[in-house]
Formats: structure tokens, C-alpha cells, sequence
């Protein structure tokens, strides 16, 4: 099939750390379909460019509310994409919004990634108080959660029995190696400098853990707003040589420092699936993390420690009891336990069936 990717998040040489799962499902389709993408560039102005990225047509699209010329230069590219697609397959909410004015001119799939659709509470700006436009997903014929806590909360916004799972891809090597378990506990955290993913706890956890004569060393992969203040919290409790703010590294970098590691800790106060989690998991590295969110449909006792209480001393004492449990799974069977769940094969071959229960549903869509 042909299959049209639109969405309003994509990485790019100016961010190419950017939402990594979005390139990951378009790899996923890649593998049974032809497939184009269209970056929807919001708030952004300039013309329209045309590349590659990792082998996948991509058309940057800028698209600006105040530049009605950009509106009538991007609904030109995307209605010149759909006369050459089977189907349009959008990922994240903005995206949804985007494409309203279209729909019904091709079967449409909507895949939702971000955690305002599931919690808008958890998102510090003013989109609570337009979260009611949720109901902009009635308009796709199938919709798709990356976790059943996202699909549970798009069946309150989309037409009945419209909704699917369909997970995000996890990336791995090959072999799994054993922890270090050396004199220095190695703890890695993958995940934006945020306050939805919590560093400044992290950091009171390995300050506890220090107080309680653990020799700790965390590294954070990721980048964000609250580095500063991160950095100014980690001077002020003297952690300057226990904890390594890495900014944003690569895939193979992660999956380095991963392998490098005893225990993932990420402290996010929600999630909508954590694929950082995820392929910690892949490597044969236990997890700890908050008791909220959609990671807890694949952290169990078996394989990571889920923290309910929000606190530096929780989370160390939660650290401490994964490294000293002796009913956590094996690192190879706990590679292998997310490994069939979310690799690329199976994701791949999930987003097939759904593409032909989709053109199967779906007639009658207006010509262009």
C-alpha cells in the first residue's frame, strides 16, 4: 500500500533526538508498505524542504496561523500527498488537528503519542483548558494508543469500536551482557529535563543513597529546560562527581550507557508507554520508576520496582531492593519478555493488519 505519514512531530538535523518513536513506527511500516512522510513544521515559517531521514522520503512543511501562506502552502502538499496515498496515517494530537478540514478524502489512521490526550492535567501550560478539542478524534475511521491507558482514554473521544493498540517499536543489540555490579552502582536514566520526567527527584534519590554509604553514579541522557536547575541542585548537594548530565546522545549511545549500567531509574510522575523503560528492559536492566502510567503494563515485580510514594528516600530504598532482589528474571529472559512484545517485526506486521481492517471498513471517501 501507499501509505501517507503525517505529523507535526519528526526529528530533524536541528533536533534529531526529537520524538524517536515517531520515525521508529514509520521504519515499522516501511517494512511492508511505501511509505511518505510529511513533517507538518508548526509555528514555523520558510519554504518547503525535501529529504531523507534514514532512507524515508520526508517533506518539511512549515506552518504558521499567523502566515496564512503557509496554511495554503502546506494544505497544497498534503492534498497533492493524499491524491497519491491508499490510506493517511497521522501521529500525534496536533496532527488530528491539522487534518480535520481533510478528512474523508482517504481512510484515515491516527496514532496518539502524547500524554496531554490521556492526562492533560500533567501539562504546565494552558492546554487543559482546551482539552474538550480531544473530540477532533472522532473524525479518523481507526485510532491506535501506544498503551491500553492511552486507548482507554481515546475511546472517550472517538466514534465506538474505532479504537486499537499498537505499540511503539523498541530498539536493542543484539547480545545481552551482565550488569557490572562493581563498587559503584551505575544508574542511567534516558528522558527529557522536564518536569513530567522528574530529575530533580532523581537527583534527591542519589543524594539519599550517598547518605546511606552507597557509592552511586547516575548518568541522564537527555536534554531540556530545567538543566539549569538541575545543575544548580546537583552542585548545591555536592553530587557534582555522582551525577553526569550527558544531554542528548543517540540511540547507540543509550543503548552504551544502558549496557553500562545495574538499574534504569527514571522517576516520571506519568507516562504513555516510556520506551526508554522499555529498552532498558531489552538490555537486561531492571527498572525503577513511578507508579503512574502506562509502563506499568510491562514493569512487574519479575523484571523492576514501580515507587508510589514521590520522594528521594522512596526511590533509593526502591534502587537498593531491585539490586539486592533474588526473584528479578535473568537479564537474558528479561530481554526476551519485552523483546517479543515490541520488536520491530511484530510492530511491523500489527500496523499491517490494521491498515487492512482499515481499507476493509472504509468506502465511500470524497475524490480529490
Amino acid at each position: 500500500m501507499r501509505v501517507l505519514v503525517v505529523s507535526t512531530w519528526y526529528p530533524s538535523t536541528e533536533r534529531p533526538g526529537e520524538t524517536p518513536f515517531v520515525p521508529r513506527h514509520v521504519r515499522a511500516i516501511s517494512r511492508h508498505h511505501d511509505v511518505r512522510v510529511v513533517h507538518v513544521r508548526l509555528l514555523r515559517t520558510g519554504p518547503v524542504r525535501s529529504e531523507r531521514w534514514e532512507g524515508i522520503p520526508v517533506l518539511r512543511v512549515p506552518f504558521h496561523p499567523l502566515r496564512p501562506s503557509t496554511l495554503l502552502q502546506a494544505y497544497r502538499v498534503l492534498v497533492q500527498g493524499l491524491r497519491g496515498a491508499d490510506l493517511v496515517h497521522s501521529m500525534a494530537f496536533s496532527t488530528a488537528l491539522v487534518l480535520a478540514p481533510l478528512a474523508g478524502v482517504r481512510p484515515w489512521l491516527h496514532t496518539e503519542h502524547w500524554n496531554g490526550v490521556h492526562t492533560p492535567e500533567a501539562i504546565d501550560n494552558a492546554w487543559p483548558r482546551f482539552a474538550w478539542s480531544r473530540h477532533v478524534l472522532r473524525l479518523p475511521r481507526l485510532l491506535t494508543g501506544v498503551s491500553e491507558a492511552m486507548c482507554g482514554t481515546l475511546r472517550r473521544f472517538s466514534r465506538p469500536g474505532s479504537v486499537r493498540g499498537w505499540g511503539n517499536v523498541v530498539e536493542y543489540d543484539d547480545v545481552v551482557v551482565p550488569p557490572p555490579r562493581g563498587g559503584v552502582v551505575e544508574v542511567v536514566a534516558v528522558g527529557g529535563l522536564w518536569g513530567l520526567k522528574d530529575p530533580l527527584l532523581a537527583v534527591e534519590a542519589v543524594a539519599e543513597l550517598r547518605r546511606a554509604g552507597t557509592d552511586v553514579h547516575l548518568v541522564w541522557c537527555g536534554e531540556g529546560p530545567l538543566r539549569d536547575v538541575v545543575e544548580e541542585r546537583i552542585s548545591a548537594l555536592g553530587l557534582q562527581d555522582a551525577v553526569e548530565l550527558a544531554g542528548s546522545v543517540s540511540g547507540a549511545e543509550v543503548r552504551r550507557r544502558l549496557a553500562a549500567a545495574d538499574v534504569f531509574l527514571l522517576p516520571s510522575r506519568t507516562e504513555t508507554f516510556c520506551v526508554a523503560a522499555a529498552e532498558a528492559l531489552a538490555a537486561g536492566r531492571p527498572v525503577v520508576m513511578g507508579a503512574v502510567g502506562a509502563h506499568a503494563e510491562f514493569v512487574h515485580p519479575g523484571n523492576g520496582r514501580l515507587v508510589a510514594e514521590r520522594s528521594g528516600p522512596a526511590f533509593a530504598r526502591a534502587v537498593l531492593d531491585v539490586l539486592a532482589a533474588d526473584d528479578l528474571l535473568e537479564p537474558e529472559a528479561m530481554a526476551a519478555e519485552i523483546r517479543s512484545r515490541y520488536g520491530l517485526e511484530n510492530i511491523a506486521d500489527d500496523v499491517d493488519r490494521l491498515y487492512r481492517s482499515l481499507l476493509g471498513r472504509d468506502a465511500g471517501c470524497r475524490r480529490l
